[in-house]
């Protein structure tokens, strides 16, 4: 699988006592300092690790380069190499910059371009005359009328039957299958490459105009669930996620790839399974939570981030809205009392677990009113 080698050349001499010296710069690690110190004598106390796909990638491209660099040209005393044609490199071959004092020099692949038109405007060219073609010889064409179109009754009044002028319509336009209509343009998402193609969905707030008046919401739920397949799409399902990793993304670990891909084929009792394994009130956390997930998105390196918030909100809505949120007491009890002070989200949660476990729990809360932060906290 991979080769412990010991660090020899001198790239990676140079690479790993530049990374240290950052991180000494960066920490004031006296460890590091030490190694820096006692090196280069150090250095042969690091392995190397090198997978064997790797090596053999990299000698991959180093034979296609050598191949591609096979002709070469001396210029002014230097040797310039044939540029390699792989689209790749064609950034690499048009951005060059011009060196003075430098003679053009006719690469084998320029030989065969045609000449440019905009070469000078003092310069005026011959119109080149294009080339004659035979011409065909003609053949006689055979006309044949159309047929009679044939009139019938329909409902006591004359139409015609060869298209709608008599206000029939045909039986597929004349059924509008809305349902249809949503499972075809569900079919053709594309999950696979839906990051690419999909944007995300920027509209999530009502309009304010319309919030001063009510106490309601203040996302859009109804705009932001019209495309939430479409949001799912755009979930990469990395191989490394962050996004539940506790300590860069969510700090319940919630499984976000699983159920944006549920959520994506329509498996919502399933996605609510996933999401309520880690999550004791996705309620609160779908509208409170800030969303160090979507921070953490791979996507939001260069795009926006997937609207894991949203996602996991409709999940939860869409489960009460079921009717599959219920009260699930457990088999047995321990017999064992617990007292939770504090009706907070952190008490609830805690409690949940506790009457999971099979305890008999009772919250206390000082206030009138149950919730703590969710009830006194947030405006």
């Amino acid at each position: 699988m991979v080769d412990l080698l010991p660090v020899e050349a001198a790239e990676d001499l140079a690479f790993l006592h530049a990374t240290i010296a950052e991180f000494v710069s960066a920490t004031g690690s006296e460890v590091g300092q030490a190694v820096l110190d006692t090196w280069p004598v150090s250095a042969t106390g690091f392995v190397k690790v090198f997978p064997h796909e790797y090596q053999r990638a990299l000698q991959e491209l180093k034979d296609e380069a050598e191949a591609a660099n096979s002709f070469s040209v001396t210029v002014n005393g230097d040797c310039i190499t044939s540029p390699n044609l792989d689209i790749r490199n064609a950034y690499a071959i048009d951005n060059t910059p011009a060196v003075p004092g430098m003679r053009h020099v006719v690469l084998p692949a320029e030989a065969l371009e045609p000449d440019s038109d905009e070469d000078s405007d003092d310069e005026e060219k011959s119109p080149k005359q294009p080339p004659k073609m035979p011409l065909m010889p003609k053949m006689p064409v055979k006309i044949i009328a159309p047929p009679p179109v044939k009139i019938v009754e329909v409902n006591g009044q004359n139409g015609h039957t060869n298209g709608h002028t008599n206000g029939v319509k045909d039986i597929e336009d004349s059924i509008n299958d809305v349902g249809m209509k949503k499972k075809k343009r569900e079919n053709l998402l594309d999950k696979t490459r839906g990051f690419v193609k999909y944007k995300r969905e920027t509209k999530l707030y009502r309009d304010p105009e319309e919030r001063q008046h009510d106490w309601e919401e203040i996302f859009d739920f109804k705009n932001v669930r019209r495309g939430l397949k479409t949001q799912a799409a755009r979930c990469m399902d990395c191989g490394v996620p962050f996004c539940h990793s506790t300590s860069h993304g969510c700090p319940l670990g919630n499984i976000i790839p699983k159920f944006n891909d549920l959520v994506f084929h329509n498996d919502w009792k399933e996605a609510l399974n996933q999401l309520t394994q880690t999550n004791n009130f996705p309620e609160f956390t779908g509208r409170v939570c800030p969303a160090p997930c979507e921070g953490a998105c791979v996507l939001g390196i260069n795009e926006p981030p997937v609207t894991i918030k949203n996602i996991e909100c409709t999940i939860i809505d869409n489960a009460f809205d079921n009717g599959w949120i219920k009260a699930t007491a457990p088999r047995n009890r321990t017999g064992k009392k617990v007292a939770i002070v504090g009706s907070g989200p952190s008490g609830l949660a805690a409690a949940d677990q506790l009457n999971k476990a099979g305890h008999t729990v009772t919250v206390y809360e000082r206030n009138n009113r149950c919730g703590g932060l969710l009830m006194y906290g947030i405006p």
